[in-house]
């Protein structure tokens, strides 16, 4: 069976140079099917710019994921934004990404850069065709994308970094595909290929950007799964069955709880062993189950890890620590799609009233864990047994 894509979506900006708001803006929103980015750049700079740019990209979204054509986006932002009587433009640009989880992408353009079209990590060649709406000249393509594949679209402060500076003619579209080469590869996400860009071009403007700068970039990969089950069924007769569903789940498979570990393993007749080298003085040590890819202490761990994604960590810096509460963290962070089987027996334990009383709210840690992936844009099942 083919690995459903996932459309991963990073961003950054930089905002001109004595400016606190920055006059792009970037919207990225998730739709049953796929994922659409709109990015927009106002003229000028400031607040104006700012207010332009985010009622275009705002503006946009919505008829987007209402599934408008593009002749009637186009159409309400042309009667919303007019055109500058001075200058003769557009009060702002735009580009819209549309990706579908079966890999079909719709690109259209105005006035923004062309979009990089990255696959097997090397900028391809978008085949444009231009469309006259209303008074607007508009890019449009249609693309078919893959695991691997990459779409970067930038505002033209990316192109005109280093203009009579570092350098005399600025970073340049071709100078910038040609740096992204050496930048896309399967380990970096698409938050950090948009710092990147990003940071290359505060580099290039020596620090004082000269225009707004912003970079978004979607992230075509296998879709990640995950199962996590923590607590026995209420019905000890349910064991097999839910044993049974964990282990065939696509994806990474995490157990919390000392009990709930020694339930599958039972049935997958196999020993959890202890890894004393990752206990803190805090939290437990994690187990080590053959088919199983984390094993950890129960309510301690997860209320800790529900401690941990509070404060919006970075998967990279997680990979560092060994302690179980990271682990499980990056376990929900790495992952897409994660199924969440919750136990309701009550372990004897926890009805010690010498025991904290944190003891008695797994069921509350693992719903706010839910809700707060769910606020990143990960999709979670909650099954209650």
């Amino acid at each position: 069976m083919t690995t459903p894509l996932y459309i991963e979506a990073g961003e950054a900006h930089i905002s001109k140079y004595g400016e606190i708001l920055c006059g792009d803006s970037l919207v990225v929103s998730s739709f049953d099917g796929g994922r659409l980015m709109v990015l927009s750049d106002g003229l000028g700079s400031g607040v104006k710019a700012n207010v332009l740019a985010t009622l275009t990209t705002k503006i946009a979204t919505r008829l987007m994921e209402r599934g408008l054509p593009l002749e009637e986006v186009v159409e309400t932002l042309t009667d919303t934004l007019p055109v500058c009587q001075v200058r003769k433009i557009a009060y702002s640009t735009f580009t819209l990404l549309k990706v579908l989880d079966d890999g079909s992408a719709y690109l259209a353009e105005f006035d923004n850069p062309p979009t990089f079209f990255l696959k097997r990590g090397y900028v391809s060649q978008v085949t444009y065709k231009d469309r006259i709406i209303g008074t607007r000249k508009i890019r449009e393509a249609r693309l078919h994308v893959e695991a691997g594949d990459w779409l970067v679209t930038v505002s033209d402060g990316e192109i005109h970094a280093g203009i009579g500076g570092l350098l005399n003619l600025g970073w340049d579209w071709e100078k910038i595909a040609k740096f992204l080469e050496t930048q896309v590869h399967e380990d970096i996400s698409a938050k950090q290929v948009a710092q990147i860009l990003v940071d290359q071009a505060n580099e290039l403007y020596q620090s004082k950007p000269g225009d707004d700068t912003t970079a978004g970039v979607l992230k075509i990969r296998p879709k990640r799964f995950a199962v996590f089950m923590i607590g026995p069924p209420v019905n000890p007769q349910n064991d097999d069955l839910v044993v049974k569903h964990f282990i065939e789940f696509p994806g990474r498979k995490v157990i919390s709880g000392g009990t709930t570990a020694a339930i599958v393993a039972k049935r997958l007749k196999r020993e959890v062993s202890v890894d004393l080298s990752t206990m803190t003085s805090k939290i437990p040590p994690v187990g080590k189950l053959e088919g199983v890819d984390l094993v950890t202490e129960g309510v301690h761990t997860v209320n800790r890890t529900l401690e941990i994604l509070q404060d919006s960590p970075d998967i990279g810096e997680l990979r560092k620590r060994r302690d179980g509460a990271s682990q499980l963290a990056r376990e929900f962070l790495y992952a897409d799609s994660i199924t969440i089987f919750l136990g309701q027996a009550i372990n004897p334990a926890h009805l010690n009233p010498n025991l904290p009383q944190e003891m008695g709210f797994k069921s509350r840690s693992v719903q706010a864990i839910v809700s707060l992936l769910k606020e990143m844009g990960k999709e979670v099942a909650l099954e209650i047994y």
